[in-house]
């Protein structure tokens, strides 16, 4: 979720900022990010440089994970595991530029073992050169 500002009366320059219960900051370069479903943990692509990244916003004992996969069958996963609130954990892949990949980002709590948590929907599939939507 990116602030939203609204300016009102341009001539009094009166400004009103609405911010969301996880405010963050991501890489300007990214287009674009997805949340897991209790706003615990965020994931995101950047073509340039086949970056795949993640963020754990919540103390909760788990870790916040970016799975994604291309249409060439390929897969993998970047996890975050060095705490809540500690900025981006960015995973470089070398991935085919010719293709497109899509990913999604969810909870795990790998010291037990327990499944995938909180899923987000998977992205669109998203050019791996351009990163622009397939």
């Amino acid at each position: 979720m990116k602030k939203i500002s609204i300016a009102l009366g341009a001539a009094v320059g009166i400004i009103l900022i609405a911010s969301p219960a996880y405010a963050v900051s991501y890489p300007s370069s990214w287009p674009g990010v997805l949340y897991t479903d209790d706003y615990a943990g965020l994931g995101g692509f950047q073509s340039d440089g086949d970056y795949v990244g993640v963020n754990d916003l919540d103390a909760d004992g788990k870790s916040a994970v970016t799975r994604w996969e291309t249409d060439y069958g390929r897969s993998g996963e970047c996890k975050d595991s060095n705490g809540a609130d500690n900025g981006w954990t960015s995973c470089n892949y070398d991935m085919d530029e010719n293709h497109s990949m899509r990913y999604n980002v969810c909870l795990r709590n790998y010291s037990n073992d327990i499944g995938w948590e909180n899923c987000s929907g998977w992205s669109p599939w998203i050019s791996i050169a351009s990163g622009s939507v397939s």
